[in-house]
């Protein structure tokens, strides 16, 4: 159940960061990573387009791939758990197609241009249209930052999620706090971001991510609840594509 649970989060929230400074661009031998250099800042002060800023990046982004593996809290990275990819047209509309299988995505839209409700069905058995569905409605702050996301979800998981978040001064998301139940197992999530290398537009490239859970589930005639804490740590590696 929680590894389901944190596909479904890694799939939501881990192009919510980026850099407020410009690092080295070679990336390091080692798996175990430094913490990005701050000596050297290029910061660009405006996002391309609102539903850029709403996954924190800056320039004229055509596509994220990250790749997201199971690591030590160093950085050492292990296996390969996870790849998630977003996508842009060249006015900086996030297609959110890549979510939706033989779907489209729809949207809805405030009065400054920002994504209020996405919702897209994932088919798993398209004969027998079967799969799960999802919604997200977006909260911003007056600076147009995403601070809160709920998510709604229905297939064979079905659950709710809140899921806030924490920048710094550098408007880099630095903390994720999700709560909510999913297929009936309470979920209170902390997930603390250490960004380790940045490109030249300010994008993180590497990132850290901690993730502290505790999950609560009831079982048994009589009610008895079972509560269980963890931590885990995954290093993500993005690799991103700009229009010309």
């Amino acid at each position: 159940m929680k590894q389901s649970l944190t596909y479904l989060l890694f799939a939501a929230v881990l192009a919510m960061t980026s850099c407020g400074q410009k690092t080295e661009n070679a990336r390091q031998s080692s798996d175990s990573v430094k913490v990005a250099d701050t000596t050297a800042v290029t910061e660009e002060k405006t996002f391309y387009s609102p539903d850029l800023q709403l996954n924190n990046l800056r320039g004229r982004v055509k596509q994220v791939s990250t790749t997201i593996y199971d690591c030590d809290k160093n950085g050492h990275r292990n296996f390969e758990s996870n790849k998630t990819l977003l996508t842009f047209d060249d006015q900086g509309n996030w297609t959110a197609n890549e979510k939706a299988r033989f779907t489209k995505a729809s949207f809805k839209r405030n009065a400054k241009g920002q994504i209020s409700v996405l919702k897209y069905k994932y088919i798993i058995d398209r004969e027998q249209d079967y799969g799960y569905e999802y919604e997200y409605e977006y909260s911003y702050n007056t600076a147009g930052y995403l601070i809160e996301m709920n998510e709604d979800y229905v297939g064979e998981l079905c659950g709710s999620m809140t899921h806030r978040y924490s920048y710094n001064k550098n408007n880099e998301v630095t903390v994720i706090t999700i709560s909510g139940v999913g297929d009936g197992v309470g979920l209170e999530e902390k997930i603390e971001i250490t960004i380790k290398e940045c490109d030249e537009h300010g994008n993180w490239i590497r990132a850290l991510y901690k993730d502290t859970s505790t999950t609560t589930e009831e079982y048994g005639d009589e009610g008895q609840t079972s509560v269980s804490t963890f931590t885990n740590y995954s290093l993500h590696i993005r690799k991103i594509e700009y229009y010309e």
